[in-house]
């Protein structure tokens, strides 16, 4: 009897074992060799941001006011900031009536997710590439970080407004990186530029949603994408992918991405859902009064889901300059981990000059090969109070 016991035991602990939760150490020591990698080579018909087969998403794209590689055959990315104000479920003064969704995230090729406030509030940028719609919002201000974005991926920025303190002075990149020359000067598309600017016509007020000001600014990206001249080629940025599910790593039903302790910031924290019939991830948000999956999370306003095919969690150091003016480390290397077909994995990135890709690597020092489809980036500052990454 005292054997069968036993045997209950260790499978319960067993059990208990396997669905523990795993916190991932941004700042540990991998001692990852990698064999660093060139710029990939673009395969015809195959979209290098999502690794799609382009004729298949021209076919579901809407039939006017799009643009894109889909579309027009041209390769040129625009990445455009996003309000994530109380994690894009937030309400005006009603709670009854979440209206702070991002509209145009359905044709999203990758998201980043970056902090912009110490205490855990954060920003979203949309990368379009494949699909550009005629509205995407709510279009909001630049930081560093994403200036530093723009020189990686050396294509269009839209923005609403931009960080102008001495030491995270965003115009002051532009002009060092010579990124405010570049393209007869149509790459940097900023919203509160002066009216004469030939992009101020595609930035207006959203109207479907009854959103008041910063949070209803809306931007034409497919618009914006006609005036960056066909003279300029943007950087190759192409990733490599592959159709296998992974079949190393440890299992990653869940993750739980953490910014802030308690009290309203706990509405950035979000949680990804594996799910196995549709073979992606699912965001969800705290939400306020303690709910936990409110569903408008980085959903459609006819609450169409928006899957991700790949995680990415990018570690970095941080200085606040001040506690609305980071500036991460965005230069050398650091640790990263990847969350695809449920399953985790860890390395690391590198990047050795503004101008080159962040380029993520495997256990084995190998550039990662992702699933085709959406890509979710968190540029997580491990180092800051309250951060963490989990999984189980």
């Amino acid at each position: 009897m005292k054997k069968i016991l036993s045997m209950l035991l260790c499978l319960m602990l067993l059990a208990s074992a396997a669905m523990a939760e795993t916190v991932l150490d941004g700042g540990e020591s991998r001692n990852i060799q990698i064999d660093k990698a060139d710029v990939n080579d673009e395969i015809e018909g195959i979209s290098p941001v999502t690794g799609r087969v382009l004729a298949d998403v021209a076919a579901s794209a809407p039939d006017a006011g799009f643009a894109g590689q889909a579309i027009t055959g041209r390769y040129m990315p625009i990445l455009v900031q996003i309000d994530n104000a109380d994690g894009g479920i937030g309400y005006d003064g009603n709670k009854a009536t979440y209206n702070r969704a991002p509209w145009g995230v359905q044709y999203t090729d990758v998201i980043y997710e970056t902090p912009l406030y110490k205490q855990g509030n954060t920003r979203l940028t949309f990368l379009y590439s494949d699909l550009m719609p005629d509205e995407v919002g709510p279009c909001r201000s630049a930081r560093l970080f994403h200036a530093w974005l723009r020189e990686e991926w050396d294509c269009g920025f839209s923005f609403y407004g931009k960080q102008e303190y001495t030491e995270t002075n965003v115009p002051e990149v532009f002009k060092t990186t010579g990124a405010d020359k570049k393209a007869d000067g149509m790459l940097l598309f900023g919203g509160t530029d002066g009216s004469s600017r030939p992009w101020k016509q595609y930035y207006g007020v959203y109207e479907k949603m009854q959103m008041k000001a910063p949070h209803n600014r809306t931007v034409n990206v497919a618009a914006l994408s006609t005036l960056i001249p066909y003279s300029f080629e943007a950087a190759n940025h192409t990733w490599l992918f592959t159709d296998e599910l992974p079949e190393e790593g440890d299992d990653a039903e869940v993750i739980y991405v953490n910014w802030a302790k308690g009290g309203d910031l706990k509405m950035y924290n979000s949680i990804l859902e594996w799910d196995e019939d549709d073979e992606c991830y699912y965001r969800y948000m705290m939400g306020p009064d303690d709910k936990e999956h409110v569903y408008k999370s980085l959903r459609t306003s006819g609450d169409e889901e928006i899957p991700f095919n790949n995680i990415i969690v990018q570690f970095t150091e941080m200085d606040w300059v001040l506690t609305d003016a980071p500036k991460p480390t965005v230069l050398g290397t650091g640790n990263a981990d990847y969350f695809m077909g449920g399953k985790h994995m860890a390395g690391v990135w590198n990047r050795d000059e503004l101008s080159d890709r962040t380029v993520f690597y495997d256990e084995n020092g190998e550039e990662i090969r992702l699933q085709p489809g959406r890509t979710l980036i968190i540029v997580m500052d491990y180092q800051t109070e309250n951060r963490s990454v989990s999984y189980e």
